[in-house]
């Protein structure tokens, strides 16, 4: 009986809930109708588990959308306490940032009511464009704040563009200078060295096709997928083939259903396998001279998070086996990519978990002598750690992980815990908005790279 009567408390408490959701949406019927927005372009509303266990602790419910027949979007911010209406007004002026200074940007407020308003976002949605603002400095009628020091990035808001066309962007830090290239949208692009090029060229995946393209002028190699490999170990980020970081003249190395390894030949498409694994393959990665493919796969039935290492030549011989050569903490079951790469051609560099003893979370694994140490970052001082983790509230480690430093080493790309890219200055200590987007790296021209594929993306 018991349990009887607390369904039906919820249950009353649950329409209660909506009645006053319907009240303070119902003044709005002036306003273009809305739908929920489905693409991850914003910080969505807490969960319920999230909301505070203290009903008087002030808590904000964000919660993005878009108008239908072209009028924007629109962000909504509900309040369980009336809202110091200056203060949110303030909050959201104080901080903003956009990736395009240039581009068409404005918003208006409609407050509802004390405690519930609507920011309507006027941007190019043709244009691909990004920003971020906080409303922590927001403060409740009765002077509280919203600011939370457990969950730092509750009251972010990331917006974009809603444009369907994929795009890198190269921005130059210090000159300004803007390029663009259009891609296509993916779940997962992919670095690759490419010997025919100084510069690096970027594998967009697909689900009937992938896409090669070189960063700097734009050439594009169509590759098609291959059938379904038979008895195929299924993954978690969504693609049944991963190939190499490295492609050669003519030719390269795949990993059809975590499971086959082949040699696939760049110009008729064929392929050649080497080497059928019995246990799922975590990561891939071959030598600078093509000869040796190096490959982590499951060291547990379970899928768990350590992995064993097997390196190969060229015709699918083993040169190289090593259990538990690698360990990234996860839940058992989920398989995802373990990043590996080769420095040269007998030094590999291993994923490992990112701590206070190895920021980077990598491993120089040495193929000739069996010797493996962390590998370093002297650029990762105790300042640098200190200006990040002070930006970003919070002490973590896998911020320091996602750093990538421009030539002279004065400047870093990271990419924040709200899916946002921010640019670190170590010289003037300050730490900037880039865009939202996924981070690529610096080009040999001195620009920053990144990508706009319709949401988040993995890298690995």
């Amino acid at each position: 009986m018991r349990y009887l009567t607390v369904i039906i408390m919820a249950a009353a408490m649950l329409a209660g809930c909506q009645q006053t959701d319907t009240a303070e949406q119902a003044d709005t019927s002036s306003s273009p109708p809305l739908a929920t927005l489905q693409t991850a372009t914003a910080t969505p509303s807490p969960p319920s588990s999230a909301a505070p266990l203290n009903p008087e602790e002030p808590f904000l419910y964000i919660e993005q959308l878009k108008s239908l027949g072209g009028h924007g979007q629109v962000v909504q911010v509900k309040s369980n306490t009336d809202i110091d209406q200056a203060s949110l007004e303030a909050a959201l002026e104080k901080s903003l940032q956009t990736s395009d200074p240039q581009a068409q940007f404005s918003y208006t407020l409609e407050w509802e009511s004390p405690r519930f308003v609507q920011i309507r976002l006027k941007l190019d949605e043709e244009r691909t464009f990004s920003g971020t603002f906080n409303l922590d400095e927001a403060n409740t009628a009765d002077g509280r704040s919203y600011a939370s020091t457990e969950q730092p990035y509750r009251n972010t808001v990331v917006v974009r563009s809603l444009t369907e066309q994929g795009s890198v962007h190269f921005k130059g830090i210090v000159s300004g200078t803007q390029r663009m290239l259009p891609v296509w949208n993916t779940g997962w692009v992919k670095a690759v060295d490419n010997q025919d090029y100084k510069a690096p060229s970027y594998l967009f995946y697909g689900q009937e096709e992938h896409h090669l393209v070189q960063a700097m002028t734009g050439q594009e190699l169509t590759i098609p997928a291959f059938p379904r490999e038979e008895g195929a170990y299924g993954n978690d980020y969504g693609y049944h083939e991963m190939y190499s970081d490295r492609f050669y003249p003519g030719y390269t190395y795949m990993v059809s259903g975590n499971k086959t390894l082949y040699r696939v030949d760049l110009k008729d498409f064929t392929r050649k396998k080497l080497h059928v694994f019995d246990k799922p393959v975590y990561g891939m990665s071959s030598s600078p001279d093509g000869t040796r493919i190096a490959v982590l796969y499951a060291h547990d039935d379970y899928i768990g998070p350590g992995a064993d290492l097997l390196v190969l030549d060229q015709k699918g011989n083993k040169l190289l086996s090593r259990e538990n050569a690698a360990f990234l903490s996860h839940s058992d079951g989920f398989l995802f990519v373990y990043p590996l790469a080769w420095e040269d051609d007998s030094i590999l560099i291993l994923p490992a978990d990112y701590d206070e003893s190895n920021p980077h979370g990598k491993i120089r694994f040495d193929i000739v002598s069996g010797a493996s140490k962390v590998l370093p970052d002297e650029r990762i001082t105790e300042q640098v750690k200190e200006d990040i983790w002070e930006h970003e509230r919070q002490q973590d480690y896998y911020l320091l992980s996602t750093l990538q430093w421009s030539q002279d080493g004065r400047f870093a790309a990271y990419t924040a815990s709200s899916d946002t890219i921010r640019l670190y200055d170590k010289k003037e200590r300050i730490i900037t908005f880039v865009a939202a987007g996924v981070l690529l790296g610096w080009m040999p021209d001195g620009t920053l790279a990144w990508a706009d594929v319709g949401g988040h993306a993995y890298t690995f």
